[in-house]
Parts: structure tokens; sequence; C-alpha cells
């Protein structure tokens, strides 16, 4: 178990914008950074970090959090495995309080896990480079493909001898079970539970998650048995989701988000060839068909991607859908064409980096061209073939998602395919509309409700939210300025005036207390009560206290309040001489106008209250009330005039 002292040391040192930078494409606007949401589909960056607080705000699904937060979301981790895996980032050494067998017991099935990935990559590496089955099966395969050492150090490629059970009695006699053994896909059970490796005899080839953790393994029979399946994959697991991972990520995503653009093949040898040629952002699917979560993963760092194939008809049939998911999340994609006979592995080993380079670049086709070129060379020019084939391309046409692009690809394909324009159009909006169809949910036509002129459509009821809105306010103002100060005029009973220096906090503190008031809104209340204590105790308090707070509830409204949506360039003054205030310039004019117009709505309510009671009162009470309404009115005119609201009655 983790000291709480260590946790608190892990949480000061964490840079936000340096750990979701592992994950993100992040973009630097003014003081905070942009990006893409991972955590939903979106083609416009609303993903917000704040340095200054710790803390991220998604405008476009309205998730928030802290770097821990983020782990514990992105990467599925345990609280205790987000701070583990921060102290490695940062190089701090946890403290660890002695657990009871019950605490033992619930270590997370994904941190032992992880344990075991690790554990198995060090011994199949010091398999295949220290022993001599290793060397001369292993280590001499991956050399005649040309694979240099530092690149098979690199990958952490690794070997398992063909012993039927040295891993396991390895992994069994370092403390590891059965059960963790089994379902990390590392060993088999027989009949009777003696224990066999799976990966015996194979050369593996570690899948490592963004972050450099290994995570599943693939491995390579050596054998010319072609009984024998070629490759075993790890089996998934709590660590390991097949279809959410792509393997040689955490070498390329640096090299993916540089460039913008992203290489996409198929197998382990063609990303370490690729690599190895220079071309560092590479990524294969694993032999898996290419899924929307790996498109949206590649989507984090990339615009484009360029897709290498074989030139096998049937391969490149196959991954037409794959393609259509790459358009369909708004990427632009590319095909490059190897010569027959070669594979991007192949043609990598045998070319400079220079000339693997301008070849991918020379022969990179758009892909809708592409398409529309073999589908029409596949029609044998059979009429009722070539309709076919344009339905089919005509499918992938309606995911371009951008207007302006999609009637330019109409244009090239309507003179490639030799039809009329509006042909093709007429064809694209049947499935345009058919997609919006789906998407409402159902096949029904779509019903266009017309309302006669005269009658207005019926208004949603609008709950009255309180002082809710105002309490909000008064707290954001807390949370993001209580710790400055401002002069605010005090006048004494002889009508002299002085200016005092005080804290935004301490003058909304006294003015609140003035009038006895406080927040409706429980949570606000609670936070409000905490940040005034800790003032009054002596302690400098920051929103970031709140934004890092323990309590989720807590942390996510705090976060909500700190974070804005749109923030002033610094450089706005400089280049267009036009000067903007800022709240900060007129913290008290600002909370003055938030106290000012919380006061009011207090009052309205009292108003109304009272309106109410005037309704059932005695007679006798009637003049009582009514002088209290009228008192009360007098106060609400001279908010309003304050506030500059206009009261209507």
């Amino acid at each position: 178990m983790i000291s709480p002292r260590s946790v608190q040391q892990v949480k000061d040192v964490v840079r936000i914008e340096e750990v979701l930078g592992e994950f993100l494409d992040l973009k630097r606007k003014g003081p905070r950074y942009l990006g893409l949401c991972p955590f939903h589909n979106e083609k416009t960056p609303s993903f917000n970090v704040s340095p200054s607080l710790g803390i991220y705000k998604c405008f476009g699904c309205g998730e928030s959090g802290d770097a821990i937060t983020f782990l514990q979301k992105q990467e599925h981790l345990s609280f205790a495995e987000s701070i583990r895996w921060l102290a490695k980032r940062y190089n701090i050494e946890l403290e660890e309080e002695e657990q009871s067998p019950e605490q033992q017991l619930e270590q997370s099935e994904r941190e032992s896990l992880a344990v075991v990935q690790q554990w198995a990559v060090d011994w199949s590496v010091d398999q295949l480079w220290n022993t001599e089955e290793g060397r001369t099966i292993g280590l001499a395969y991956f050399r005649e493909r040309g694979v240099r050492d530092e690149v098979i150090r690199q990958f952490q490629l690794g070997y398992v001898p063909e012993q039927g059970a040295a891993f396991a009695k390895a992994a069994l006699a370092h403390g590891f079970t059965m059960d963790a053994l089994e379902k990390a896909g590392w060993i088999k059970l027989r009949e009777d539970g003696a224990a066999w490796d799976f990966f015996q005899g194979r050369v593996t080839f570690p899948i490592h998650g963004l972050t450099g953790q290994p995570i599943a393994f693939g491995a390579r029979t050596l054998r010319s048995d072609k009984k024998l399946p070629k490759y075993f994959n790890s089996p998934e697991s709590v660590l390991y989701n097949k279809s959410r991972s792509l393997y040689g990520i955490a070498f390329a995503r640096k090299a993916i988000a540089d460039k913008g653009s992203c290489c996409l093949v198929e197998g382990y040898m063609d990303v370490i060839s690729l690599h190895q040629a220079g071309i560092t952002n590479a990524v294969a699917s694993s032999g898996t068909s290419l899924t929307q979560d790996q498109v949206r993963l590649i989507k984090r760092y990339a615009t484009a991607v360029t897709i290498l194939y074989d030139g096998d008809p049937a391969g490149i049939k196959a991954s037409m859908r794959g393609i259509d998911i790459i358009l369909a999340e708004g990427l632009s994609a590319k095909v490059v064409l190897f010569p027959e006979g070669e594979d991007p592995d192949s043609f990598a080993r045998t070319r400079s980096s220079g000339e693997v380079e301008a070849f991918i670049a020379a022969n990179a086709r758009d892909f809708l061209v592409f398409k529309a070129d073999m589908l029409m060379r596949e029609t044998g020019g059979d009429p009722v073939r070539k309709a076919a084939a344009i339905h089919e391309l005509v499918e992938s046409l309606a995911l371009i998602g951008d207007h302006v692009l999609r009637s330019l690809y109409v244009k090239q394909c309507a003179a490639m395919l030799e039809l009329a324009e509006q042909a093709l159009v007429s064809e694209l909006n049947k499935v345009l509309r058919r997609n919006h169809r789906k998407k409402l949910g159902g096949n029904a036509p779509l019903v266009e409700e017309v309302l006669p002129p005269a009658i207005a459509p019926p208004q949603p009821e609008v709950e009255d939210p309180g002082t809710r809105p105002q309490e909000r306010d008064l707290m954001r103002i807390l949370l993001n300025y209580g710790h400055e100060k401002v002069l605010v005029p005090l006048q004494y009973e002889d009508g002299s005036v002085v200016d005092a220096e005080l804290t935004v906090g301490q003058f909304m503190f006294d003015e609140l207390a003035k009038d006895d008031l406080g927040f409706d809104d429980q949570l606000l209340h609670a936070i409000y009560l905490d940040y005034r204590k800790r003032c009054n105790l002596g302690e400098q308090v920051t929103g970031a206290l709140y934004a890092n707070h323990a309590d989720e509830a807590w942390r996510s409204v705090s976060i909500d309040l700190l974070t804005e949506k749109h923030v002033l360039s610094p450089n706005w003054r400089t280049r267009h001489r036009i000067h903007v205030a800022r709240e900060h310039d007129q913290l008290l004019d600002s909370l003055l106008e938030g106290l000012d117009i919380l006061k009011e709505r207090r009052v309205d309510r009292m108003i109304g209250e009272l309106m109410q009671q005037l309704k059932d009162c005695a007679e006798d009470d009637m003049p009582i009330i009514l002088d209290r309404i009228r008192k009360l009115t007098a106060v609400k005119m001279d908010f309003s005039k304050r506030t500059g609201r206009v009261v209507v009655g």
C-alpha cells in the first residue's frame, strides 16, 4: 500500500501537460494546451489542459480531472496503479506501507498481469541474447531477416526455448501464480494440471501500450511445418484489447504527431523493417481487420493515414472496409502498392532509407481515386458490374464529412467513371439520406412537421434555476481569484472614506455574513464553508486545491468553475491595438455585481413567498405583509439600479 506522503509527493511533481502529452497531440494556445478529446469522437479540438491548475476539461463531452483521473479513465488503471505509473515516469521512489494478507489478495488483476508481461519481456530477451539456443535459432533468424542488433533491442524482440516448459518453470520459481501466467497467455495447462509454454520454440514480438509498457505478445514459429499456425498471439485481457491496440505505437507516436500522418501496415516485421529504414511513423493492425478504436488512436496524433499494401488483390479488397472507417473518422487516406512479390518488409530491407521514403511519396494515391480506378478495372466493361461498382464507391464518398472536399471527389470520380456528375450526386444523396435516417433510428422516412403560421409551437417549460447561476458565478470568482487583493472603499461613521486592502475571499465572506447569506446549492455551500474555514486558519487557499480534491463531486464542480472555454490571447492588445478589459483587471466590480445580483434574486424570492402568503392570510395580517413587500421592492429597485437591470411592476 502506498503511503499518503508518497501520493502527495507524486502529485506535487506531476506536470499534467507532460503526462497527457504521452497520449495526446497537444498544441499550446496561450496559457493552456488544446487537443482532440480521447473520450469522444470530435474533429475540432475541445480538450483543454491547464498546467497552472493541473487539470483538464473537455468542453465537448464534459470529462474533466487531473493527471491521475486521466490515467484511470484512459488506461483503466486503479488509483494505486496510476500513482505507480506517475512515480515511474518521474523517478520517484514510493514509500510502501505494510499490507495485510487481505490487501495483498486484493491486488488488481491488471497490475499483476503488467508485472508478468514485463518480466516475460526481460526473460525472453535474455534467452535470445544469452543462451546458445536463443542465439543460434532466434537471433540468427532476425539477423537473416536483416534486422540490426540495435533495432532488435529497441523492439525488445525475444525467444522462447523449445523445451516444453522452460518459461513456466522459471516464472513459477520467480513467484508468479499459474492463474496469472495463464491469463497473460504464456502457459497452457494439460489435463493433469501440468503447465506447458504456449510460445515454445518461437521468436517473440512484445506489443507495447502507448507509454511503452508491454501488454501482450505475438510469437512466430521458426518451423517449416505448415500444420502449425505461423503466429500465436496473447489472449485478450484487462491489459490487452486487440481492437484498441496498434503494434509499434509506442515507438511511432512522436513521429506520427510530428509528421501529422501515419503509415499503416499489416505485420510485425513490416513495422520493424520500416522503422529501421527511417519510416518511424509506421504501425500495424497486427493481422486484425482495422477497427474504429484503432483509427481513433491514430487520430489523436495524425490527420492522414497512408496504407501500405503488398499488392495482393484479395488483401486489398479485404481492407476496403477498414479504409472506410478511416474516412468516417474524418482522416484522409492514401494507398501505396508495392511491386509484385514485394511487401513493406522485403522492400524496406533491400533499399536505402531514402529510396523507401521516395517510393512511398511518389506512389501514394488518394484512396477514393484508387478505389474508383480499381473497381472500374474489375468491371470489364459490363454495365451491371459497373453499376454495382458505382454504388460501392458512393458508400465511401458518403463517409466524407467535409462538403467541399466531397464535391471535389464527386467531380473527379464522375470523370473517371465516365458518368454524368449529376447522376453520381443523385446516388450520393440517396445514401446520405439513408445514413441520416439510420442515425436518427430506424429506416422510417423523415417526417417534416409544418405548423400553420398563426399557431406558435408549444414552448418547453423552463425550470426556475433560483439563485444557482449567481451562486456558481460567485464560487467561480472565489476559486479563481479568492487570494487576489483588491482595494475596497470603507466608510466610517463620520462620513470619511478610506481604501482598505482585502482579499477577494475576505470581502466576499464579510458581505455574505453581513446579510446572513449562504449558498442554496449544498455542494457549493460545502466548498464555500471549507474555503472560508481554511482562510480563517491562515492557509493559502487556491482553486487548484479543489480541482485536485479527493472527493469526485467537489473536484468535478471545481474544474467546471475554474476552466474557461475561451481565453483571450495575451498578444491581442499588442497585435490589434484593441484594449479588452479582463475580469482580473476589474475584480472588485465583478465581485460587487455578482453579490448584488445574488441579493437581488434572493429579495425576488422573498417577495414571491410574501405574495403567496398574501393569498391565504388573515385580513389583520394583510397590511403587515403588504408593508414588507413594499420595503423589499424598494430594496430590489436599489439593487436593480446598481446591476443595470430593468424592474417591471
